[in-house]
């Protein structure tokens, strides 16, 4: 069986090998299938290119956020210092208000 051969009704056949033109048959439903093909078709365009617009206004809005925030997200991804240790008068205090309660 050779699977390269056209007329092969088992080997799926690429799409622009199966869609009629227009006009080419006198058939109405294979005329209704091109015009629906084509449709499709056309959507598919249409949403690969508001996909690719929307992706790049994605990119830009991004790069703005970060340029806007740059200062501050250095900041927070800087090592911070190290903590303070508490002095003695502020540990009595916590201990104080905490009997109060």
């Amino acid at each position: 069986m050779d699977e390269n051969k056209p007329d092969n009704p088992e080997v799926p056949l690429p799409m622009h090998r199966w869609i009629p033109t227009e006009g080419d048959s006198t058939d109405p439903l294979q005329d209704r299938l091109y015009k629906l093909q084509y449709h499709m078709f056309l959507c598919d365009q249409k949403f690969e290119k508001w996909k690719t617009y929307l992706q790049r206004q994605f990119e830009k809005e991004q790069e703005e956020i970060l340029k806007k925030y740059e200062k501050k997200i250095k900041e927070l991804d800087a090592p911070s210092s190290p903590p303070q240790k508490k002095t003695k008068a502020d540990s009595s205090g916590d201990e104080s208000s905490r009997r109060g309660v």
